[in-house]
């Protein structure tokens, strides 16, 4: 009865929605977006519904699954299905990403857009972590600068690297020291209600600075890809998968280790 109650709970946050109602709060990685085309595409399905939150206004914003749901729209789905959270159901970090230093950076720190220093001050956009352990702190050299602006600052910052150099995100909180050759971006993190502000006005953030934990998360659902890309949905076809998913889901709760800091080898004293 306990797992028949937690599983009808879990089922009753799908929801399927028209796909002009379905907001993203971050921009996407054409290459990233191209492969999950093609994906989902060749399977025929969705296995993991995008994660989302109503807004103010009655639409969704994605909170995971940007580019699952670029690539429903971008394949013609005329509804998307998602996993409608509450605010009590996540919580919310930023990435800083791990990325080689080159001429992306020097053009950066030369920039008459950027006032690039070593200490804090001012509406930081940016803090750029060195390998000998100095920090750059990004901020706008135009003084007083709008939101609008210090966001058009930041996507800037996030393509000068992203467009030509593989990223790796590190959590928020996890303090690593880059490897030679490589420099790390910390970004501060935004609440909810800031995401939700940028979104109202027509903007997104650069892609992969948010992460959201998610509790309760709902995974290889195999959804048909013909069954969204229908004008007409059918009601009753989606109605015997949810029924499906109540006798067929199966709630994992074990503890797992995650190593999140890399190994550096000690010298030999000699």
């Amino acid at each position: 009865m306990r797992r028949n109650c937690s599983v009808n709970h879990v089922l009753s946050s799908i929801q399927v929605v028209a796909a002009d109602r379905v907001c993203l709060h971050e921009d996407h990685e054409p290459n990233r977006l191209d492969d999950t085309c093609q994906s989902i595409s060749q399977q025929g399905m969705l296995l993991h519904p995008p994660i989302a939150r109503q807004m103010q206004d009655g639409r969704y914003l994605i909170l995971d699954g940007a580019h699952r749901t670029a690539a429903l729209q971008k394949l013609g789905c005329h509804r998307i299905p998602l996993q409608v959270v509450t605010d009590a159901d996540y919580q919310l970090e930023a990435w800083a990403h791990v990325v080689p230093s080159g001429a992306w950076l020097n053009e950066l720190l030369q920039s008459g857009a950027f006032l690039c220093t070593n200490e804090q001050g001012g509406e930081q956009i940016a803090t750029i972590l060195h390998a000998d352990g100095t920090k750059t702190y990004v901020t706008a050299k135009q003084a007083g600068a709008g939101s609008a602006h210090l966001l058009a600052l930041w996507h800037r910052i996030v393509q000068s690297y992203s467009s030509s150099y593989p990223v790796r995100r590190i959590p928020q909180g996890l303090e690593v020291l880059p490897e030679k050759g490589m420099v790390c971006l910390r970004y501060r993190p935004y609440t909810i209600e800031e995401i939700e502000a940028i979104v109202t006005h027509g903007h997104v953030m650069p892609a992969g600075v948010t992460r959201f934990l998610i509790s309760g998360r709902l995974l290889n659902l195999k959804i048909p890809l013909s069954l969204l890309l229908h004008r007409h949905f059918d009601e009753q076809e989606w109605t015997a998968y949810k029924q499906h998913w109540a006798n067929s889901l199966r709630l994992y709760a074990e503890t797992v280790y995650l190593n999140e800091k890399e190994f550096r080898k000690v010298p030999q004293q000699i």
